[in-house]
């Protein structure tokens, strides 16, 4: 029989064995440098579904196509086109119906962060510093790139006021549309209130994720912020603004609006 002090001796030699093979397979080059999936000099198109990381006075559900060149397995250029499906949030049409219903409010400011994005499109540089490998069953391996992203361009934006209304339908109810049911605004097929459209610079930044599922296929896994300048009106005399008159001046520091998203896209390298 073996005595106790010889049985843990035994064990502690076992545990260093296997610890040092295990450090030795880390530290390996041949295995650091082997990567299953290189992208170097491959031409990649995406296709990418944005949905709002939160929600305030608008909602964006954005819809991207994606071209990019892999100069090197760590660096690539991206050009990313598409369009955002917006809306004001039920938040925002509360804040409008009550305000028109109240009588005594007289001078007021407008809301920031009020722009809707619709078509845009950008250019950037994606920098993949990170090739990892996750252990997900016992015989697979999920390969991935971890990158950062940023770039600018364009973006067409929309703002409909929540303040000004240029026809009171029901002061009492808060209506500033043409609905036929006063309970109902699905039933309207136009709003009166005031509406703004502008065409300008956006900059977008992301952290994210590419997994491997073949040489020629990838999912990406992104947060991504759209930046740009926010536009509104303060001072505004509700009385003029309804009798056609303009009112208000621009405020002086707007400041930015930041639209934060996760993405969820697929990738297919040529």
């Amino acid at each position: 029989m073996t005595s106790l002090p010889l049985r843990f001796v035994s064990l502690a030699l076992v545990l260093t064995a296997l610890s040092a093979s295990a450090q030795q397979q880390v530290l390996d080059p041949a295995a650091v440098r082997h990567r299953l999936y290189s992208p170097q000099q491959h031409l990649e198109l995406s296709l990418a579904v944005g949905l709002p990381a939160r929600e305030y006075l608008t909602a964006h559900y954005n819809l991207n196509a994606a071209i990019a060149y892999n100069f090197v397995e760590s660096f690539a250029l991206e050009a990313r086109v598409g369009y955002a499906l917006s809306r004001q949030t039920g938040l925002a049409r509360s804040i409008s119906e009550r305000f028109l219903a109240r009588e005594e409010t007289r001078l007021t400011d407008e809301l920031e962060d009020m722009w809707q994005m619709g078509a845009h499109g950008v250019v950037g540089a994606r920098w993949a510093p990170i090739y990892g490998k996750l252990s997900l069953l016992a015989d697979a391996t999920a390969h991935f790139q971890a990158y950062l992203w940023a770039g600018g361009g364009l973006a067409s934006l929309r703002r409909q006021s929540i303040i000004q209304c240029g026809q009171v339908i029901d002061r009492e109810q808060g209506v500033c549309d043409n609905r036929t049911d006063v309970a109902d605004r699905s039933t309207a097929t136009e709003s009166y209130w005031r509406v703004e459209s502008r065409v300008a610079p956006v900059v977008s930044g992301a952290v994210g994720l590419r997994f491997f599922l073949s040489p020629r296929h990838a999912l990406r896994l992104e947060l991504r912020d759209w930046i740009f300048a926010d536009r509104y009106r303060v001072n505004v005399v509700r009385e003029d603004w309804e009798a056609g008159r303009e009112s208000g001046e621009p405020a002086p520091k707007p400041g930015f609006t930041h639209l934060v998203q996760f993405d969820l896209g697929y990738t297919f390298l040529f």
